[in-house]
């Protein structure tokens, strides 16, 4: 029997890669959509004329879980910027840790419960730490949006361990691919300025060092782990595996993606509250059989296709 499976954040970049995935294997997908983003992959691609569209928000889970009743749940949905987080705290806390905690609460007192449950975490939830970091570091963040992710984490880990719910954590790597409007974000904010001709600018000196995994490749992981929660519950998994580069690395391959000359403005200095360097080990991920598949450049020439088309 084909899963029902509720992807919460499905207009996100990796919602909506997520939700193909799942159509791709059969499932009958519930995109949770509170705003109809127009630019979103889930709407542009078509993927939601694909899905049973459930209007609302996290606050609205007990009601969406005894209409729809699914099987299954990836809540990806979260404030994702490290930049609006350092400005509005409070409103990345209200979306990111309250959220998690009435949707695994809402999970709870199901009337039919759940057979499994990913939770999107981030690297970010382990602050500065060693690299390449396995799951067993202790969570030490102290920037605003980093805390929220802990949070996240462990809430989750919390109601799977403690509850028994068949719930895992997903910590993913630097995400980027085709479907991810957000300029704020250094790989789609430079490709929209150079379909404008408009010299692509770095927030940062470019010398941090972030470990790149292609969309799609993060997210056959958390499609793989939805059925992880029932024999693992509350356990976190770092999916990475992708290449680990500089941000002034990456912006150089793109633009040789892009076949630009513009030179990049660079800032003086780096902003606050981010992590100077992160990679992942992802060995206990590849131990159930998942590696990316998608190397940094040919990642780069697909989004740089999406966008410019």
């Amino acid at each position: 029997m084909a899963r029902r499976v509720l992807v919460t954040g499905a207009t996100g970049l990796l919602g909506s890669a997520c939700v193909a995935q799942l159509l791709e294997a059969g499932d009958r997908v519930l995109a949770l959509v509170r705003d109809r983003d127009p630019s979103s992959r889930l709407i542009r691609d078509g993927l939601l004329d694909r899905c049973v569209e459930v209007r609302g928000d996290l606050t609205e889970l007990p009601r969406v879980l005894a209409e729809h009743r699914p099987t299954h749940l990836l809540h990806l949905a979260a404030q994702s910027q490290v930049p609006v987080a350092n400005r509005s705290p409070l409103s990345s806390f209200e979306s990111n840790v309250r959220g998690s905690w009435l949707l695994l609460e809402a999970c709870r007192l199901a009337a039919e419960p759940l057979e499994g449950i990913v939770v999107a975490s981030s690297d970010k939830a382990y602050g500065s730490v060693p690299t390449p970091t396995p799951e067993t570091t202790p969570l030490q963040p102290t920037a605003p949006y980093d805390v929220s992710k802990a949070c996240t984490d462990l809430i989750a880990r919390s109601y799977g361990v403690h509850f028994g719910l068949p719930v895992v954590v997903t910590r993913c790597g630097n995400l980027y691919g085709p479907g991810d409007a957000n300029e704020e974000r250094l790989i789609p904010g430079t490709c929209e300025l150079l379909r404008a001709g408009l010299a692509p600018e770095l927030r940062s000196t470019g010398g941090m060092s972030r470990e790149w995994l292609f969309v799609e490749d993060a997210a056959r992981a958390n499609v793989m782990l939805l059925d992880q929660g029932a024999l693992d519950p509350g356990s976190a998994w770092n999916v990475a595996g992708g290449e680990v580069a500089t941000v002034l690395e990456v912006l150089t391959r793109l633009l040789a993606a892009a076949g630009s000359t513009l030179e990049p403005r660079i800032a003086p200095v780096d902003p606050p509250g981010e992590i100077r360097h992160q990679a992942l080990d992802h060995s206990r991920l590849a131990a159930l059989g998942w590696r990316a598949e998608v190397g940094l450049d040919e990642g780069l020439a697909r989004t740089w296709a999406w966008h410019a088309g």
